[in-house]
């Protein structure tokens, strides 16, 4: 296979995959957390979108509501957990929770 001159001379020394995505985390998944998370697919601000709530259910709900939203929106990778672990890397954590909020806790 030839190579072009360009290619001889011009070295790449990050490779694209090591260019950290642009994460960002919204941790509490109530009316706040979600009015934010839409904001963010809205504005196309993060690459990737990280979720934290206590209740697991409510969590996993909104979550599939997001990614039922990608036929209509560029979607980046949405991930959810109870777990802090998913917010790793993140370049912004929005914390919406309310401070005593305890699982299995109904907030109206």
């Amino acid at each position: 296979m030839a190579t072009t001159i360009k290619d001889q001379l011009i070295v790449n020394v990050l490779k694209e995959d090591q260019v950290p995505p642009n994460k960002f985390t919204v941790v509490g998944v109530g009316a706040v957390g979600m009015t934010c998370a839409i904001s963010i697919l809205m504005k196309y601000l993060a690459d990737n979108l990280a979720l934290v709530d206590v209740i697991e259910d409510k969590l996993k709900g909104e979550m599939m509501d997001l990614q039922h939203s990608s036929l209509f929106l560029k979607m980046p990778k949405i991930v959810s957990g109870k777990d802090y672990c998913v917010t790793e890397n993140s370049k912004l954590v929005i914390v919406t929770a309310e401070a005593h909020q305890q699982e299995g806790e109904i907030v109206s």
